[in-house]
């Protein structure tokens, strides 16, 4: 698994609004954002059913035919381009032009019925832009369905190759689908994906400045559902980079759902401070033969991914739900759901080259997340990869509930030699008893519930059924359900937020919960 904002305050929330209602908003198609304006700008009209390209092309009367006459235009900034609802346009859409983030050239619809489609029908993109900035795509239906032949194929492939730095690119709404492609996701090849963005080149250090893909669904795409891909990565921490790093700034990916994937679900490379919320992951590394994460960030700091859903990770070779890659620090992975992942809920790949400085992972629910075996070697439901050079990383407040697992595969730090702490957890296993083989890690005020053994040297340990309100039923089982051992039962944690999985505040004149649940005592009756 491979592949500048300032510190920012998380945006606290339900995480029943934040999770789930993000499915009702994906399924209504109703934008995150108000569609910018095109002050000063013209409308162009494309109507693939009845236009005519030797029109205008500035009324709904005078629409143009084909998406290569749109490609023979230049556009300026505030300009829009208009498909009519309804219809379907066969090709490539690449535009010439570009605009500001004041003044955009925005792509959309017009019209009513179903989303102007596109079909590349085997092309490299279905939409392609190449060396612009200042773009917005939105409630479009984009395909790139072909016979498969290991080639790369992108649905929105936005390409930046010696440019300096782009800025400004929205996809907001759109869908993206059947987009027949290769395992292509690393950083020195051409890409496959639904969404994704990619620097290049070899003479002019390239990046961005400016990612938004929000309120959009993905499905049925091989490599990267959505993810950003860079050449321009080489730093200290990851000395193998093709170019000098530059960084991708300002990405935001939030409110997208992703389902059948082929390779992996959202992956941000080379990113400063991005935000990852609020997305739902349902099924990825389906048909790939390397491995793949839900969500992961690779060579960057600064990651928050938060209020995400990640499901049905496939078992060929492994999918964990949740990665911390090479090269990367600072990462946080805070109030996020897991289940029933292939490859268990969170994976820690650095290495002597390219080491991990800085994790926090904290307010996360694991449901059921498995296992897999290679070979010999077990991927259980957190680790640390094979020789993995890694520091300050700490686990406290989650929930790891699994009674389908075997009894190897809860926590394994492979070769991990920096101690990684681990705090007011709840690791529950199944009748077999779940095995934490760690020798480095520091355990302290965790609740043990069917695990073969607390880890030696553990302290204030609690070992004894948390009586969870409904235990494998979804996140909003693992509330404590009255005279659970855990209430106020964990340690104060500096530096902890301000609110749990649930969106219960911490009190701090009191011991905080074991567990991801801070809210009131007897939650319930019904227990485990």
């Amino acid at each position: 698994m491979r592949s500048g904002r300032g510190p920012r305050r998380p945006t606290y929330r339900s995480i029943a609004a934040a999770v789930f209602g993000l499915i009702a908003l994906v399924a209504t198609g109703a934008p995150a954002l108000a569609a910018s304006g095109a002050s000063g700008g013209r409308t162009y009209y494309v109507d693939c059913a009845a236009g005519k390209d030797s029109s205008a092309g500035t009324t709904t009367g005078t629409a143009w035919r084909t998406l290569g006459r749109v490609n023979t235009a230049t556009f300026k900034p505030g300009d829009s381009i208009l498909l009519r609802r309804g219809t379907s346009c066969a090709g490539t859409l690449a535009p010439q032009g570009s605009g500001t983030s004041a003044a955009p050239i925005v792509v959309g619809a017009y019209g009513s019925g179903a989303r102007p489609a596109i079909n590349a029908a085997g092309a490299r993109a279905a939409v392609y832009l190449h060396n612009v900035q200042g773009w917005e795509i939105r409630h479009l239906d984009v395909s790139d369905p072909a016979t498969s032949d290991g080639n790369p194929r992108t649905g929105i492939y936005v390409l930046l190759e010696d440019y300096g730095t782009g800025g400004h690119y929205v996809v907001d709404d759109v869908t993206v689908h059947d987009v027949t492609g290769c395992d292509c996701t690393d950083p020195e090849i051409e890409p496959s994906g639904g969404v994704v963005f990619r620097a290049a080149g070899s003479a002019v250090p390239t990046g961005f400045d400016g990612i938004q893909v929000s309120h959009s669904a993905v499905s049925r795409v091989h490599g990267f559902g959505i993810g950003t891909t860079s050449r321009w990565s080489r730093r200290p921490q990851h000395p193998d980079g093709v170019g000098p790093f530059v960084p991708m700034s300002h990405v935001d990916v939030a409110g997208n759902r992703l389902q059948d994937l082929g390779g992996s679900g959202i992956v941000v490379q080379n990113g400063v401070d991005p935000l990852i919320e609020r997305n739902d992951v349902d099924g990825f590394s389906r048909d790939e033969t390397t491995a793949h994460s839900g969500i992961y960030a690779w060579n960057s700091d600064g990651a928050v991914e938060q209020y995400n859903r990640v499901t049905n990770g496939d078992a060929t070779p492994f999918a964990p739900a949740y990665s911390i890659e090479a090269a990367s620090s600072r990462s946080l992975l805070q109030y996020n759901y897991s289940s029933d992942n292939h490859g268990g809920f969170v994976y820690i790949c650095g290495d002597a080259g390219n080491p991990i400085d800085g994790a926090t992972v904290r307010y996360n629910i694991s449901q059921n997340d498995r296992n897999v075996a290679l070979g010999a070697l077990v991927i259980p439901l957190i680790s640390v990869c094979p020789g993995s050079v890694d520091s300050n990383i700490t686990f406290y407040n989650n929930v790891v509930y699994s009674d389908v697992a075997d009894n190897t595969s809860l926590i394994n730090i492979f070769f991990g030699d920096a101690p990684h702490v681990f705090k007011n957890n709840i690791f529950v296993g199944g009748a077999s008893g779940l095995m934490i083989n760690d020798s480095a890690g520091v355990y302290d005020h965790n609740l043990y519930d069917g695990i073969g053994s607390v880890p030696s040297g553990a302290t204030n340990s609690v070992t004894a059924k948390p009586l969870f309100k409904r235990p494998g039923q979804g996140p909003d089982g693992y509330r404590l359900a009255c005279g659970s051992p855990a209430f106020r039962a964990g340690v104060a944690i500096p530096d902890a937020g301000d609110r749990d999985f649930y969106g219960f505040r911490l009190q701090a004149d009191q011991p905080p919960n074991i567990g991801s649940y801070q809210g009131p005592a007897c939650a319930s009756n019904s227990h485990r």
